[in-house]
Order: structure tokens, then C-alpha cells, then sequence
């Protein structure tokens, strides 16, 4: 899937990427758009990719300017809570009405400092949900910083706690989102 689209007169591209695919590229990204960053641990970020297993077995979107990656996001799909990334975080018991899967999560989604407040992440969302959908996932679960809150209420997810620090940016808050795909 691509599709070309124009901000402030120049263009871009959204590109499903099929795996193995400009993954290193992705890992890079991370790190570039991550490592200025408050809260987060230096030594995490001093490595030049930001790769897990999970990006083996996950979806991903880039934007693309100029065929150079600006934006990133993945998501994955899981049948059990259990296995959605750092499940371990939140407690599962506070799902309540959502308990039950299968899940599509939300994760790693990344914009370069140069590239961001020209709605990337927006962009991003909406395929990412697109795809949720037309892969049958009940419900889809995002683990935002605080500034990502409002725009996911504004597609729908509802907030539902903080998680605990993740170890690559123990000074920073995580929230817990879900929303609903099986209305």
C-alpha cells in the first residue's frame, strides 16, 4: 500500500512495508528521533538501532520525503493480552470490558525533530487503524507519551491509566489506551 500526499508543498509518501524491508532504516529512526529527548536513558539510546523481536513479526508504515524515512510506526496483532508489548506493564485485570482479544497494539511510532507538527502521526494512526480493521482485531491498544492523549481520544481510544516506566525512558510517563472495533 502507498499513497502520495502533499504538506506545505512538498510531497509524501505512505508505504506499508512489507518485512524485512528498510527495518535498520526504522531502527535508526528511533533512535535519531528519541535519543534528544527528556526522561529517556542515554545508554538505551546510544546504540545506533532501536530493533526487538517484535518488529520480526509486526506491520509497518514509514512516510517518506524525498525516499528518505521522516515517520515510522508498527503495529502488532495479538489473540492473548499477554503477549502485546509490555503487557507486563499494566494491569490486566483493568481492562474490564476489553478483555478480550484478539488485540492489534499500537507501538514505536516515531517522527523526526524537523518533521513533526505536519500531522505524521495522524497519518499514521489512521492506516494503522484501517488495517486493525480489515484484519479483525477487536480492539486496538496504544501506549502514548502525554502529548499522543488527545489525538487518540479524538479517533476514538479511551484512557484508561499509566503504565509503568519502560526501561528506555524511565523518566517519561506512558500512558494506557484502548479503542473499541467491535462496534
Amino acid at each position: 500500500m502507498k499513497s502520495k500526499f502533499e504538506i506545505e508543498n512538498s510531497e509524501f509518501l505512505l508505504t506499508k512495508l512489507d518485512y524485512p524491508e528498510r527495518l535498520d532504516e526504522m531502527g535508526a529512526l528511533r533512535v535519531a528521533a528519541w535519543k534528544e529527548e527528556q526522561g529517556i536513558s542515554k545508554d538505551f539510546f546510544s546504540h545506533k538501532l532501536w530493533l526487538d523481536d517484535e518488529d520480526l513479526l509486526a506491520h509497518h508504515w514509514v512516510i517518506t520525503h524525498n525516499k528518505v524515512i521522516v515517520a515510522a510506526a508498527r503495529m502488532s496483532f495479538h489473540q492473548e493480552y499477554s503477549s502485546v508489548p509490555h503487557a507486563n506493564l499494566f494491569d490486566e485485570t483493568l481492562l474490564g470490558q476489553f478483555a478480550e482479544g484478539p488485540f492489534a497494539s499500537l507501538n514505536r511510532l516515531v517522527v523526526l525533530p524537523g518533521f513533526r507538527g505536519k500531522g505524521f502521526s495522524g497519518v499514521l494512526d489512521q492506516a494503522r487503524i484501517q488495517f486493525a480493521q480489515s484484519q479483525g482485531a477487536r480492539s486496538i491498544i496504544a501506549q502514548p507519551i502525554a502529548s499522543r492523549i488527545k489525538p487518540l481520544e479524538d479517533l476514538g481510544f479511551v484512557y484508561l491509566g499509566k503504565i509503568k516506566p519502560l526501561y528506555q525512558m524511565p523518566e517519561r510517563q506512558i500512558y494506557f489506551m484502548i479503542k473499541d472495533l467491535s462496534k
